[in-house]
């Protein structure tokens, strides 16, 4: 009869120790799956923040290598720089908050977008800036062709004025200069002897000219004496005019009324002093051209 309550006792001994057995590979097996899930979680935050850090570090590159001649926009990558710059120290200060972790993943790619949209504007800048340098090298270039037939429209148009002005000038013909003498009745009488010779004659034909304007033209003439000098009609004549761009002593002139015809054309000069023998230089100007020269000798 005692060993029966004995084999009892052994037998819930057994139970107890399989149902403490149980529990314990229970509780086991349940903090190994938190640990794994525990390990789980930590892996994935710090891959998270593995790829983020790296997403924000070639954002920060990329923005080192975009140009653009924009103050505006230079200024706002610069913020968005500085932003990225902060929010690599965000991730390390709270490396182990998944919370933080993914809310600093969710800014980062709203500034991916932005970084996209400057991108796309400053393309779309640079493209209107090839287009305009287009534009403007095409206008350089018909402006340039343009100042070149300008140019060249100005010189034939100066061309042409030399060519009228040229055309105007009258032209002297059948040029000649004679010494004269005034008898006591007024009748001139030509001498060529210096010492009787009181007056030079010069005369010509003035051609026909249908360019110039009709009206007063005036007439300068230059006779040079053997010893070279320009003869003239004493102290206090005002004898100097414009010719062949350059000022000099006139003898004597004359205006006359020309109208555009041909016309027998005479000047006198008065000697102011007895003429020395030799040979001398008339020349003849009309607005200050050189229209006819011959000589004359006296003996």
């Amino acid at each position: 009869m005692s060993e029966a309550p004995a084999s009892k006792k052994k037998n819930i001994a057994v139970i107890l120790l399989a149902l403490l057995a149980v529990v314990f590979a229970v509780l086991y097996f349940t903090k190994s799956y938190e640990v794994v899930e525990q390990e789980e979680i930590i892996s994935e935050i710090e891959l998270d923040k593995l790829q983020l850090k790296s997403d924000l570090q070639e954002m920060l590159i990329q923005y080192d290598t975009i140009t653009v001649q924009n103050d505006q926009l230079n200024a706002e990558m610069l913020a968005q720089q500085e932003q990225i710059r902060d929010m690599l120290v965000q991730i390390e200060k709270h490396k182990d908050d998944a919370w933080i972790i993914h809310k600093l993943k969710k800014e980062a790619a709203s500034l991916r977008e932005i970084m996209k949209g400057y991108i796309v504007t400053i393309d779309s800048l640079n493209t209107l800036n090839v287009d305009l340098r287009k534009d403007n090298q095409f206008l350089a270039e018909e402006l340039s062709q343009a100042k070149s037939q300008a140019q060249k429209l100005e010189k034939a148009k100066e061309g042409l004025e030399d060519i009228v002005a040229g055309g105007s000038v009258l032209q002297a013909d059948n040029l000649s200069s004679v010494g004269v003498r005034v008898r006591n009745n007024g009748k001139q009488v030509e001498v060529n002897r210096a010492g009787r010779a009181e007056m030079i004659r010069t005369c010509a034909t003035i051609g026909q000219n249908r360019i110039t304007e009709a009206g007063k033209k005036t007439i300068h003439l230059r006779i040079i004496s053997p010893e070279g000098v320009v003869l003239d009609l004493g102290e206090g004549s005002d004898n100097r005019f414009e010719f062949d761009g350059v000022s000099g002593k006139f003898s004597v002139k004359r205006v006359f009324d020309y109208q555009n015809e041909s016309m027998e054309l005479c000047i006198f000069y008065t000697a102011q002093n007895e003429l020395p023998s030799g040979k001398y230089i008339v020349e003849m100007y009309e607005r200050g051209t050189l229209i006819g020269k011959t000589e004359l000798d006296l003996k």
